[in-house]
């Protein structure tokens, strides 16, 4: 098996690495896209989220102003 020096940490690493085992950067560049689109998903999943709390609280808080609880 053939080796090279990470680019990043210079740690010696496979040669057919994608990501380097020492400081966990990403080496290819398909690699990189497919973590930046898992990020990019995780936050609109994260923005769905807040958003359905956010009208959750809201409609509470017009029933308890409408009602006088």
């Amino acid at each position: 098996m053939s080796t090279k020096k990470c680019p990043y940490c210079a740690e010696e690493i496979a040669s057919e690495a994608i990501k380097c085992k020492h400081c966990g950067e990403l080496l290819t560049d398909k690699a990189k896209e497919e973590k930046k689109q898992h990020e990019v998903a995780v936050k609109k999943e994260s923005r769905s989220g807040a958003l359905t709390w956010l009208i959750v609280l809201g409609v509470i808080a017009l029933l308890v102003a409408l009602l006088g609880v």
